[in-house]
Formats: structure tokens, sequence, C-alpha cells
């Protein structure tokens, strides 16, 4: 009797230690399934981690937040560039099925955030995006990927 008195008061002792464990996780943190399925984007201030890389590959299919980066340059079909230099950036190439991102146009030397996918660079990329050509075969060139980005905010312009 004991016993059974024993393993009854263990059991629950187990079962009301993990009703406050899932109480523990605050709100709207992700469980430990949707983490794993939907994990929270890589937040950097530097593109340089990507575009630096040894094997920027790596970093193909991963969700990124570029925060408060400085334009290095832009194209004619409205995307641009983060990072360094000419020879030390990434391609930033706005959704196409977005019309407010496709409206709002950053300048160099504007400090925006910019969250998108990493994807390969490649002439198919070029042909299924927005980005031009060039500018493709540039990110191609020089990392082999870009930012393919589905949100984008200037933080400060260098408009008058």
């Amino acid at each position: 009797m004991k016993k059974c008195f024993y393993l009854f008061m263990f059991t629950a002792l187990v079962l009301v230690s993990g009703a406050f464990a899932q109480d523990a996780q605050p709100q709207g943190a992700p469980s430990a399934a949707q983490s794993e399925t939907n994990p929270a984007p890589d937040v950097l201030i530097d593109p340089g981690v990507i575009y630096n890389d040894k094997h920027p590959g790596n970093w193909v299919g991963k969700s990124v937040t570029l925060q408060n980066v400085m334009v290095q340059d832009t194209n004619d079909s409205g995307n641009f560039w983060v990072g360094q230099d000419g020879s030390h950036r990434l391609l930033i190439v706005k959704a196409d099925n977005d019309p407010n991102m496709k409206a709002l146009h950053v300048k160099k030397g504007d400090i925006v955030t910019v969250s998108g996918t990493v994807q390969p660079a490649s002439r198919y990329a070029a042909d299924q995006t927005s980005a031009e050509k060039g500018s493709m075969h540039d990110a191609e060139k020089s990392s082999g990927v870009y930012l393919q980005a589905n949100d984008l905010s200037v933080r400060s312009s260098t408009r008058h």
C-alpha cells in the first residue's frame, strides 16, 4: 500500500512540475516544435557575416534580418547593395509581389533594416526575380548569394 501511495505521489509531482514548466514559457514564444520548423531569423548588424563567410552558401535558406545597415549602392530596378564597398557587399532583392516594398526606393547612405531569406545567386535567379542580370551576376561572382527581402524599413534617409 505504501508503494502505491509513493508511486501516486511521484506521478502527481511529475505531472504538476511539467505543467509549471509549460506555464513558464513566455507568451508568444515558439514551442520547441515551432522553433525547429520555423526558426527565428538571425539578426545581424553586419552583412559581412554572410558575404565574408568562407562558405556563404551555408546561409542559403536561412531567414536573416539585417538591422540598421547602410545602403552601399542602388540599381535602376530599385534593388540595392549593403556592405563595405563594391567588392564586399550583399545584394538585396525586393519581393516582386509586394507593391509597397517595390515603391519604397532607397538611396546610397540610407540606413535600413531588411528581413528575408538568403538565396543562391544565379542566372536563373535573375530571370525569376526583379534583380537586374548585371547585379545578380555581380552577386554570383562576389559571395554567391543574395537576400530575397520580404520586409524593408528605412531608419534614416539621405533625402532632404
